[in-house]
This record gives C-alpha cells, sequence and structure tokens, in this order.
C-alpha cells in the first residue's frame, strides 16, 4: 500500500508539472525547452521527469523500482546448494543536475531520496545428504540458512556525476550517471534453523562488519526525450 501511495503522488506530481510547464512555455516568445523524461537503466533502473529551472539547471523528479527473484544452484566449499533470493526496491527522488559548460553535456548531480523499499534476501539449502560423525542426515534434516539486508524506510542524499541532458537539444538524447546514495547502515538478519541454528549465533559478528555499508552505488544508462 506504501508503494501504490508514492507512486501515486509521483504521478500527480508529473501531471501538476507538466500542466505548469505547458502553460509557462505557451507564453515564451523564444524557444526554450522546459520539459523532459529520461527513461534509467542500471542499478536503479525507473523514470526521471525535468523541468529546466534555468539554462544550467534542471530539477528531476524519479521514481525507481526494482523487483527480482531468482532460484538456483550454487557451489561453496565445494558443495552444492540452493539459493533463492529476491530483491526489493522502491525509490522516490528529488534531484537538481548542473551542466557547468555550455558546449558540454557533462553534469553535476545532487539531491535526496526517500526510500520507500530496499532489502535484499537469501535462503540457502543443502541439496546432498551430509554426514556428522557416524550419522547421515537429508537436506531437510539439515536445514538451512536465511540472510537478509534491509536498508528500511530512509531518507538518503545522493551525488553523481554524468553525460547527457534530461531535456536534450535534440528530441531525443542518450546519456550516463555514475553516483552513490548515502544511507544508514541496513539491518542484518541471519538465521539458520534445524541443524544450522548455530547460524544465528553470528547475526551480530556479520552486522558489526557491515556498518560501513552505507554507500548504495547508482550506475545507470539513460534515454532523454524533450516533451515540449
Amino acid at each position: 500500500m506504501q508503494q501504490k501511495t508514492t507512486f501515486s503522488l509521483f504521478l500527480l506530481y508529473v501531471c501538476l508539472i507538466s500542466y505548469s510547464s505547458v502553460t509557462k512555455a505557451q507564453s515564451l516568445s523564444g524557444t526554450s525547452h522546459k520539459l523532459g523524461l529520461s527513461l534509467n537503466l542500471g542499478t536503479t533502473p525507473g523514470i526521471d521527469v525535468g523541468y529546466a529551472i534555468s539554462p544550467k539547471i534542471t530539477a528531476r523528479l524519479g521514481y525507481s523500482y526494482f523487483k527480482y527473484n531468482t532460484n538456483t544452484t550454487a557451489k561453496t566449499s565445494g558443495e552444492e546448494v540452493k539459493l533463492g533470493g529476491d530483491a526489493n526496491v522502491s525509490i522516490a527522488s528529488l534531484s537538481f543536475e548542473y551542466h557547468p559548460f555550455k558546449r558540454s553535456s557533462f553534469k553535476l548531480i545532487g539531491g535526496a531520496s526517500y526510500f520507500d523499499k530496499g532489502q535484499i534476501a537469501f535462503v540457502v539449502t543443502p541439496t546432498g545428504t551430509y554426514k556428522f560423525g557416524s550419522t547421515t542426515f537429508t537436506p531437510e534434516e539439515v536445514g538451512n540458512v536465511q540472510f537478509t539486508v534491509d536498508y528500511g524506510k530512509q531518507y538518503a542524499p545522493f551525488a553523481g556525476i554524468g553525460f547527457g541532458r534530461t531535456i536534450p537539444k535534440r528530441r531525443v538524447g542518450f546519456g550516463f550517471e555514475v553516483g552513490s546514495y548515502y544511507t544508514q547502515t541496513p539491518k542484518i538478519t541471519l538465521t539458520g534453523d534445524k541443524r544450522l541454528s548455530s547460524m544465528s549465533e553470528q547475526q551480530a559478528k556479520v552486522q558489526e562488519n557491515m556498518k560501513d555499508w552505507k554507500y548504495w552505488p547508482v550506475v545507470n544508462l539513460r534515454l532523454a526525450i524533450r516533451l515540449d
């Protein structure tokens, strides 16, 4: 429900800014372009709507959504295991891009985002039998290990650089951006059941080791479309 609410507010803002921009553009005698839309493909896939405040500064409102599930097998310490995982990310952002050079598409980017969701979870399950002493256990008797990294709901600043304009000079343009969110330390959950229940004792140690995981990298290719 929270995700739907965030996306509904985003759409409402897009409608309002589109109406305002078109109205202003109609009153201008020049050919200045004010509104653009960008599609992102990369670590934070989604869309941005841009509004030109000046020839060098563009305000952007964006929404990123990513959900992925996987079920596969992998080898660890020479043993084959089942690996099930999912990632669920939902981010709304307000940022500004600044083009310091008139004849270049190079830009500096800064802003803030709201993480509605930011979670990555894995479940590791053995596929073969295991022998402990003189006793052999089936995979069901051994159990599994569950590991979750959760950034929760939070506000996070963002900084980056790139090439390409959200409002291209031509109708369509391409770009590239790289940067990072600065987040709070994620919450770690590490549990095991049955024969692997002792894994839960390692949770505090893993949480301490990941206390500096405060950077969420962003690398995106962008397709920009001028709307006016």
